[in-house]
């Protein structure tokens, strides 16, 4: 993977004023883009039609959603708005440039371009938005310019090939929305053990932070700690044998997590082969 680093174009328009796209606008004014033009379908004050916005600017991010970004290009590219070699991409975490055929079609350069940060507001995503991967998949000049305003904005630049952003988003969902989903489901658990919920979900959450935290600094082998990666087959067995009476989904999900974490302590080295068999096998069952 490389990052490369480029002058940012003079002129930025941003079609979707939403959460995301109205903190890029900030982000960018901040950074001293002067010319930041935002497109709406219906424009409040300071703000432009989508065509306008779209034929005012050298870079175009569409940051409507992910349904209508392919419909918009379109519509945009059938009109005649993009300027002649403008540069057009997409924020969707889960689509990859191939949605923009249209532009790319009427000589522009293609891309798409993703913060990897979760933003619940416009003014959550400014504060998160420094120091944030900025992942962008398409064309060479596309993504070179693209890797220059993350940059400009106090991002981090990384350029992927074209074709893997359906995976890269299924890691994003892994590494974020199914952590609150483990969280959850621990919490379940430990209410089960007679535990108050708001106890279990305090106690659990320092719990996770510390985790999450060491995996992040140390990586996940490293990190991992507990009794499979000391191959503690018992205590599984009295935790498979505990959970006997719970919900079929938190079984499922103890195993199939547990199944991932003896492959990742047999990469630690902490586990012999015999014992993550023996492990498999209980999970497994």
């Amino acid at each position: 993977m490389n990052t490369p680093t480029t002058d940012t174009p003079a002129s930025l328009a941003i079609l979707g004023p939403g959460r995301l796209g109205s903190a890029l606008a900030t982000l960018a004014r901040q950074a001293g883009i002067l010319n930041v033009f935002i497109g709406a379908r219906t424009p409040r004050e300071g703000e432009l039609s989508l065509a306008d916005a779209a034929g005012s600017a050298d870079l175009v991010l569409l940051t409507v959603s992910d349904d209508a970004i392919e419909s918009v290009c379109t519509a945009l590219a059938e009109a005649g708005a993009f300027r002649p070699g403008a540069i057009v991409a997409h924020c969707s975490g889960v689509h990859g440039s191939e949605l923009l055929t249209a532009a790319k079609a009427q000589g522009c350069n293609v891309a798409s371009f993703h913060p990897l940060q979760t933003f619940p507001s416009a003014e959550a995503a400014v504060e998160r938005f420094p120091g944030a991967y900025c992942f962008c998949e398409g064309d060479d000049t596309a993504t070179t310019a693209l890797a220059g305003l993350a940059s400009t904005l106090g991002g981090i630049p990384a350029v992927f090939p074209a074709g893997g952003k359906a995976l890269y988003h299924a890691a994003a969902v892994m590494a974020s929305n199914y952590v609150a989903a483990i969280a959850d489901a621990a919490i379940d658990t430990a209410a089960q053990a007679g535990i108050d919920p708001a106890t279990a979900q305090a106690a659990l959450g320092v719990l996770l932070t510390t985790a999450a935290a060491n995996a992040a600094e140390l990586g996940p082998a490293e990190a991992l700690t507990g009794p499979i990666a000391r191959g503690d087959v018992g205590t599984v067995k009295k935790h498979l044998a505990a959970m006997a009476d719970c919900e079929e989904n938190l079984r499922l999900l103890y195993c199939a997590a547990g199944m991932r974490t003896v492959d990742l302590a047999v990469r630690k080295g902490t586990l012999d082969t015999d014992t993550a068999d023996t492990l498999r096998r209980c999970l497994k069952n």
